[in-house]
């Protein structure tokens, strides 16, 4: 945990980075069109926003000590992933779905009523 975040490992992610960027590196390519990478890359921001909660979670569980330390970052990215899993993409895709079949949401209708007294209320001038 501390080498990760004194960065221990800046050398290494510059030099990923910087041969992902030329595009001449085929270890950077090859790590950053993994499927382990990718799957990181959809939960990132699921992680972000639960990191407190699962944290808090195992802190009021088991306490914060060496143990839940080192369980905090597997305990999160399954978290993560199940979120995105079972709650995030159904969403998504039922909101797609909504979307190409030309179902009007609340927002919609909203944003039309807006829209009709804005023209109902200029239109007395």
């Amino acid at each position: 945990y501390y080498f990760f975040h004194n960065g221990g490992l800046l050398p290494v992610m510059f030099f990923l980075v910087v041969g992902a960027a030329v595009g001449e590196d085929p270890l950077a390519v090859w790590l950053f069109r993994s499927k382990p990478m990718l799957v990181l890359g959809r939960i990132s921001y699921l992680q972000y926003l639960m990191q407190h909660i699962v944290r808090n979670q195992l802190a009021s569980s088991f306490g914060w000590n060496q143990s839940t330390k080192i369980a905090f970052v597997p305990v999160l990215i399954v978290f993560s992933y199940l979120c995105h899993r079972f709650v995030e993409r159904p969403a998504t895709e039922y909101q797609r779905r909504r979307q190409e079949s030309g179902v009007k949401g609340c927002d919609d209708r909203c944003i039309e009523r807006l829209e009709s007294m804005w023209d109902r209320c200029c239109s007395r001038e």
